[in-house]
């Protein structure tokens, strides 16, 4: 079975979201819904997630995100 697992690129690493995010993400993503998603192990606050973009908008920067399968 398929392991699916969401990064963002950090510099030039490229670090997965906690367990969280990831669920809130997939959720998302299953329902092609940009929104805000919990992230709790970067922000206390809510991070905006944009498909259309494949971006997260966090504490006022943009990090490119990826959908890995494995």
């Amino acid at each position: 079975m398929a392991c699916i697992q969401w990064v963002y690129a950090n510099g030039s690493c490229w670090v997965a979201l906690d367990r969280v995010a990831q669920s809130d993400i997939e959720c998302l993503w299953s329902r092609n819904n940009s929104h805000w998603i919990r992230f709790p192990s970067v922000s206390k606050g809510a991070v905006y997630v944009d498909f259309q973009k494949m971006e997260m908008l966090c504490n006022g920067y943009s990090y490119t995100i990826a959908r890995c399968i494995s």
